[in-house]
């Protein structure tokens, strides 16, 4: 983090994207790719003054909402899901999921979460390094929040297959068409 900004000088608010490998510790995966122990994942660290972080929290989830129908998704299988105070992470100052209506139900396709400044803050803790921001103009220093909008690539691929899949019929059969937006 502290390379970015001595490289950049990037004023708040600014991201950084990456797209990889995550793994989970469980034991026993089941739901096929919804629980498997290694999937692909994509990510957005946004970070923000800690007093403009709600307002780009509700704008994530806006925009976050808005790609998927700008890719052609029907709207009818697009939810938001809130998260109640009791399924959030201690840190967490809100979390939103975007659920997609699955053949076998509503599921998760990514959450857009406020992890306010625990990261940064935990990050500093363990390690011994400063990870204050320093805005190179007024020089206040601060923990900045973070708003991580953070997806499956595969759960969002068989959303958007699922949603292509249409069945008609022509000459008294049955076919499947894709029908993906252009």
């Amino acid at each position: 983090f502290q390379n970015v900004l001595d490289a950049t000088h990037r004023r708040l608010p600014f991201g950084i994207a990456q797209v990889g490998k995550s793994f989970r510790n469980e034991i026993t995966p089941g739901n096929y790719t919804f629980r498997t122990r290694e999937f692909e994942q994509m990510e957005i660290e946004y970070f923000t003054r800690p007093e403009n972080a709600p307002a780009a929290y509700d704008r994530w989830i806006t925009e976050r909402f808005q790609w998927y129908l700008d890719l052609g998704m029907r709207p009818e299988n697009l939810r938001k899901r809130e998260h109640a105070k009791d399924e959030l992470a201690h840190y967490a100052a809100g979390c939103t999921d975007i659920e997609y209506n699955f053949p076998f139900g509503w599921s998760e396709l990514e959450g857009i979460a406020n992890r306010t400044d625990y990261d940064l803050k935990q990050h500093a803790k363990f390690s011994g390094k400063e990870l204050m921001y320093q805005d190179n103009v007024t020089n206040e220093k601060l923990y900045p929040f973070v708003i991580e909008p953070s997806g499956g690539v595969d759960r969002a691929t068989l959303a958007f297959i699922a949603d292509a899949y249409h069945e008609e019929i022509v000459n008294e059969q049955t076919r499947v068409v894709m029908k993906f937006h252009p």
